[in-house]
């Protein structure tokens, strides 16, 4: 668990929580299904009442969506680093959620350049983009790699609780206001991830890059579960202290990353970033997209390719396998149908690729899925083979990361 420390102790209880209102972003604007548990964030988790509970920076942050056109989203923060006030909670959060974005517009403009988009935004709406620290979000991305979407918020919170900080919200003052403000029995969290809410005691914030440079090691990485992650995050942890290093002054690793987000080009970020340890195209892409304002970045996995070829590039169904020369083509093509925010556009149609999500789709609207191969059994040399059963097991389409 992770210590104590003068950090900590800069973090202090809002003395009373109370909920404000998210301006401007209605129940279009920001669907909680379609925007925390889809794989672009791994630190909020579902309660019972359909709210969602999550950490940004040194903030533990509760989110209701807005019950339809007339009723904004509202947020409530329970603690906050000292010092800072109510209006600088709004600006954090209006940030974090990149609030000033307006997706209903978007939308619209996406439906007009694609007929598949139109059909399928009433059925994955308010799949807002967010804003996500840098620093956090490539080690979490890091972790995304061969991995599955419950897996990497493990991972995630492990690092946490070694190398963060503790904050002074605990488990119980959240269940306590879940009872309070518990509205219906709805059940977007499953009973998994209900269950790892009710173990966690303490809430974390995320490790700066320095403290992961200094005190993590990849035998301990590994011996928490990281497998050969456990290499590139301690990497990829030093690089960025020799970067911000280089720029000189009272540069850190995130003020590093910053620049990156607010000096550097698309193309140049995304290469910058793949000099680093484990770091390939999918992932600089992702760090782009959900971190860095690049909003026509458009992570490409096996999952997208088929996606595209099936919608948008029936030329790139020929390729065997996904190279960087693919990837800049579906990207391309992504940015000529949907214009400068087809990383957002393709979020969206990612997120209906999702089983959760594609299981409520219409039959016409559900992009074929590429049939699994049985796999050979093995059987002892004596067994008949009327004997033998093979088993076929379906994985979630779209559930699992692949590697750089």
């Amino acid at each position: 668990m992770a210590r104590a420390s003068a950090g900590a102790s800069e973090v202090v209880l809002a003395r009373r929580p109370e909920w404000c209102v998210l301006r401007g972003v209605d129940g279009r604007e920001l669907r909680a299904r379609h925007t925390f548990p889809t794989g672009q964030t791994f630190r909020w988790r579902a309660r019972v009442d359909g709210d969602y509970v999550g950490v940004v920076g040194a903030r533990v942050v509760r989110v209701r969506e807005g019950r339809g056109e007339c009723a904004d989203a509202a947020y409530k923060v329970y603690c906050r680093p000292a010092g800072e006030t109510v209006e600088d909670d709004e600006r954090v959060v209006r940030e974090y959620f990149n609030a000033d974005v307006r997706l209903v517009t978007l939308y619209d403009a996406f439906a007009s350049r694609d007929g598949r988009f139109r059909d399928l935004a009433t059925h994955v709406d308010g799949a807002r983009m967010l804003r996500q620290n840098p620093s956090e979000c490539l080690f979490s991305f890091i972790c995304s790699s061969n991995n599955h979407i419950s897996r990497i918020h493990g991972m995630v919170e492990k690092m946490c609780e070694r190398y963060g900080e503790a904050l002074p919200v605990t488990e119980a003052v959240v269940a306590l206001d879940d009872d309070m403000e518990r509205a219906s029995p709805a059940a977007e969290a499953s009973g998994k991830e209900a269950a790892a809410a009710a173990k966690r005691d303490v809430f974390f914030s995320f490790p700066s890059a320095s403290r992961i440079a200094s005190e993590a090691t990849e035998e301990e990485l590994r011996a928490m579960g990281f497998g050969y992650r456990a290499k590139f995050i301690v990497g990829t942890a030093k690089a960025l202290m020799d970067r911000a290093k280089a720029l000189g002054g009272d540069a850190t690793p995130e003020s590093y990353l910053r620049t990156l987000r607010d000096e550097t080009s698309y193309v140049d970020a995304h290469v910058a970033l793949q000099e680093l340890p484990g770091i390939g195209p999918k992932v600089s892409s992702c760090v782009c997209l959900f971190s860095l304002d690049k909003h026509a970045a458009i992570p490409v996995d096996t999952h997208v390719w088929r996606l595209a070829c099936e919608h948008y590039a029936p030329e790139l169904s020929e390729a065997k396998t996904v190279t960087p020369k693919i990837m800049r083509a579906i990207e391309q093509r992504f940015e000529e149908v949907f214009g400068e925010y087809s990383g957002w556009a393709h979020n969206i149609l990612f997120i209906a690729e999702l089983k959760t999500v594609r299981d409520r789709l219409p039959e016409n609207l559900r992009t074929p899925q590429k049939p699994k191969k049985p796999k050979t059994p093995k059987r002892s040399a004596d067994a008949s083979p009327e004997r033998v059963k093979v088993e076929i097991k379906s994985e979630p389409f779209c559930d699992t990361f692949d590697s750089p």
